[in-house]
Order: structure tokens, then C-alpha cells, then sequence
């Protein structure tokens, strides 16, 4: 039987934002001034989106990396994502095929539930859009990496409605110029110290078929031999990881 429980309170998040912001090492070197349009993608959800696996060292790559209206080559940890360890974003930035440079917006929160983020008063999802608002004076939005679930893990949410709830808040008011080749790829993930959550992957692969969503089999198919602490990935898992998610970019 799946465990009841209550909605999280936007109000912890909101402290969280007012509290804690988001803190990053910022090297002026890696500066980069955008002249010309680039694919954004975005890569949010709960610490396995953020800066919280091992991953192998990749150097600054051509790929680039968005926060406060300025853009930085792309490196660990990522800008605008919390934790103080790496993300998968550099691993995939290294393995696409695209000749120019794509800019990742990267704003992974730990320990979120799907509430945290379809919530209309959301200051996650509000701070992804504002930014994508100003990212898309220039840009075009071509890909959301969304990689959330173990918060919901045995619990009774609506993944599905949750998830289109936030859908539709975080494209509000966005110029439909700029997102129409939009496409999702969603990864089946509720694995974190605890027993996979089949319901809650079952959910997330009924996602797919709305149109322009890709579900993937990483991560919940991924044993405690790609992670390091039952929960976030090693090196290996989020090369698994990075190489599935590029391969759908890259087709």
C-alpha cells in the first residue's frame, strides 16, 4: 500500500531560496560573451540533476554554462544548481555531436518532491522560467532534462498531473517562438537509499506518450555498483547516465 503524504510547504522552499542562494565558484577565466543564438537546455529536478555525483574530470568545455545573465564554459560544479560535488551536464556537454556551442541552464534543487516544482506559487519553477525568459531574448529552448522522483518514492502523488501542472507553469509566458521545437527527456528515477518505486517508474513512463517526451530506463536501472551511497551516482553511473540522455540529443 502506498504511504500518504502531505504535500511539501512552499514556505521550506521559499526559505530555502531567501536563506541559502545559490553559491557557486566563479572564475572570470571561464567568461564567455554569446553574440550569436544557441540552443538552451535545461537540466533541472532533485540532486541527481545537480551537483551531487562524482564524475569524471573533464576539462572547460566549448559548451556553455548559464547564471545571472551571463554565460561561463561549461565546468564542475555547474552554476545555478545546489550541492558541492559534480553534475552529469559536463559529461553529456562532452559527448554531443553539436559543432556549436549549447548553453545548459542547470538549476537542480536536492531533496525536492514533484510538489516543490508544480506548485503555482514555486519559487523553483519561477526562478527556471525567469531565467529561460531572459535566455530566450536571444535563444531557443530545445531540450529539458528532468531527472526527479525519489522524493515521491512510495508515496500516493498523481506523477502524471503533478508533472503536466508543472509543465504548464514553467512555460508560462514564455515567447512560443522560442520553445516550439521543445522536447523532454524524462528518466525513471525514485531510487535513493530505498526499494525501486515500479508505480511511481510506471507513472513516469506514461509521460511519453504526450507529444515530444522521451522516457529513458537510466536511473532506476542502474545497482548500487553506479552509486557511491545508495543514492547519488559514481563516476560510472553518470557516465551511463550522460551517454544515454546525449545519444537521444544527438539523433
Amino acid at each position: 500500500m502506498k504511504i500518504r503524504r502531505k504535500k511539501t510547504k512552499q514556505t521550506r522552499i521559499n526559505k530555502i531560496f531567501l536563506v541559502n542562494e545559490r553559491n557557486h565558484n566563479f572564475n572570470t577565466d571561464l567568461l564567455y560573451e554569446t553574440s550569436s543564438s544557441h540552443d538552451v537546455i535545461v537540466l533541472i529536478g532533485q540532486s541527481n540533476s545537480a551537483n551531487s555525483v562524482i564524475s569524471k574530470t573533464y576539462p572547460p568545455s566549448k559548451h556553455l554554462n548559464y547564471l545571472n545573465n551571463k554565460t561561463y564554459f561549461l565546468s564542475n560544479p555547474v552554476l545555478g544548481a545546489n550541492g558541492d560535488k559534480d553534475c552529469i551536464a559536463p559529461a553529456i556537454a562532452q559527448k554531443l555531436k553539436s559543432k556549436k556551442p549549447v548553453i545548459f541552464l542547470t538549476n537542480g534543487w536536492g531533496g525536492t518532491s514533484i510538489y516543490d516544482w508544480s506548485h503555482p506559487k514555486s519559487m523553483l519553477t519561477k526562478y527556471v522560467r525567469n531565467n529561460l525568459k531572459n535566455l530566450l531574448k536571444k535563444h531557443h529552448l530545445k531540450y529539458i532534462i528532468w531527472i526527479q522522483g525519489e522524493s515521491d518514492n512510495n508515496t500516493d502523488v498523481d506523477y502524471v498531473k503533478e508533472f503536466k501542472l508543472f509543465q504548464k507553469n514553467l512555460l508560462k509566458g514564455l515567447d512560443k517562438n522560442k520553445i516550439k521545437k521543445l522536447k523532454y527527456i524524462i528518466t525513471q528515477t525514485s531510487i535513493c537509499g530505498n526499494i525501486r518505486d515500479k508505480v511511481l517508474n510506471n507513472q513516469q513512463k506514461e509521460l511519453a506518450n504526450e507529444q515530444n517526451i522521451t522516457v529513458t530506463n537510466i536511473t532506476d536501472n542502474l545497482d548500487i555498483n553506479y552509486r557511491f551511497d545508495n543514492c547519488h551516482f559514481n563516476k560510472f553511473g553518470t557516465e551511463r547516465i550522460a551517454s544515454e540522455i546525449s545519444k537521444i540529443i544527438n539523433k
